[in-house]
């Protein structure tokens, strides 16, 4: 009996026996611990498509330019918070923290942002993303009642975590924490300070690609290799030393096998293309682009049937509108309610307008801009607005447009 067990991050998912007959047996195990988000960092470093998918996510949200807004709707200038923001930490750049932030939402399906401050009204002396592996809650995001007045509150607030940095165990209050969630926090019990990731949604299309990448690999292995079915009578005439010289001199190389026999060679591969992996790699690759809100006109990764420039410029800007924006705005919101902004009446703001892509939509608000100043014009001619009301209803619609 020859026994041969194949395995998957570090997890056996079946076992192959040959008895002395030749006859194989195969036995599959259960998937459910490839469902573990301990393992979905490992998956989004790894995966060639979950990886791929989470670095373009990543690198288009941390672009974002931010500005600091007071009640007026100006722009606050040379503000702490916008500074700390571009430099949050000894170790990263605004850039950097941003990117870091969207790959732990993105594959574990929250990021928590530890603040670091000498007192508790103070503006934060850095910020930190918290590897999510590294985190152990000890049941302390576990409530029994609904959190409703200050008391609560602050009970809450203190209680601590554990986190590991370099085999340190640090303590770490939940009040320093900003979570970030990528769907939502509360989709399942216990979960109000955490959220479900997409990862798990897609994690047997991800066991799909990962195996479809080993039968690849395999199947260009064994296309290297012949079979060879003898095919004498025993009458061929035999090969003298000056032929096999010969014949070896040809085609350059000595590592063949010459035989007087007639032999009948088959590749152990005969057809590689019936397999249709690359297809089906295609067609799992978008499954997991559609859970991220992106299509083949974002990224694609069929070989044929590509998109045209138009479509893909359509695309991206679709997904950078109804996708990232959206997750910008959050996490600028969560930072703006954390730091008591909202209740002073300012707020933190990202824009991508500063990017390529976003130049048809700047060209679009220029122009209905300039249609509301002609039409604010012929009021004040008419004198059915006022110049205080037409000031107030430019200044509005500019910052409507966000210009």
């Amino acid at each position: 009996m020859v026994e041969k067990s194949f395995s998957l991050f570090g997890r056996e998912i079946f076992r192959v026996e040959r008895n002395r007959a030749g006859q194989f047996s195969y036995q599959f195990f259960n998937g459910d611990d490839f469902v573990n988000s301990e393992n979905y960092i490992h998956l989004s470093l790894t995966n060639p498509v979950l990886m791929t998918i989470i670095a373009l996510r990543s690198k288009i949200y941390s672009q974002m330019d931010i500005q600091h807004y007071d009640q007026k709707g100006q722009i606050i200038e040379n503000s702490p918070y916008v500074k700390l923001l571009k430099s949050p930490n000894y170790f990263q750049s605004g850039e950097d923290f941003l990117f870091q932030q969207m790959w732990f939402m993105s594959a574990v399906g929250v990021d928590y942002t530890y603040q670091i401050k000498a007192f508790s009204n103070d503006i934060p002396k850095a910020l930190y993303n918290l590897i999510p592996s590294e985190i152990d809650f000890k049941d302390q995001h576990k409530v029994k009642n609904f959190i409703v007045t200050d008391k609560d509150k602050k009970a809450f607030g203190d209680r601590q975590i554990e986190y590991k940095l370099d085999n340190q165990t640090y303590k770490i209050s939940i009040k320093d924490l900003i979570p970030f969630y990528d769907l939502s926090n509360g989709l399942k019990p216990n979960g109000f300070i955490s959220s479900l990731s997409r990862v798990k949604g897609i994690s047997k299309v991800l066991e799909n690609i990962e195996q479809n990448l080993k039968s690849k690999n395999v199947n260009l292995q064994m296309s290297q290799k012949y079979i060879g079915l003898n095919q004498s009578n025993g009458n061929e005439a035999q090969i003298k030393d000056g032929d096999r010289k010969s014949i070896e001199g040809k085609i350059g190389s000595k590592s063949l096998i010459l035989t007087n026999a007639n032999v009948d060679v088959k590749h152990l591969v005969s057809d590689f293309k019936r397999l249709y992996l690359d297809e089906q790699f295609s067609q799992d690759a978008l499954k997991c682009l559609l859970a991220y809100d992106m299509n083949k006109d974002v990224l694609n990764f069929f070989g044929t049937g590509g998109s045209t420039f138009e479509n893909q410029e359509k695309g991206e800007l679709r997904y950078l509108q109804n996708s990232i924006m959206t997750t910008a705005n959050n996490t600028m919101n969560s930072f703006s309610q954390q730091w008591g902004l909202f209740e002073r009446g300012e707020k933190l703001v990202a824009s991508y307008d500063h990017l390529n892509i976003m130049q048809p939509v700047m060209n679009e608000k220029i122009d209905s801009f300039k249609k509301m100043q002609e039409t604010i014009k012929i009021g004040l001619e008419n004198k059915t607005l006022t110049e205080a009301e037409a000031k107030k209803m430019s200044d509005d619609f500019k910052i409507k447009l966000g210009l």
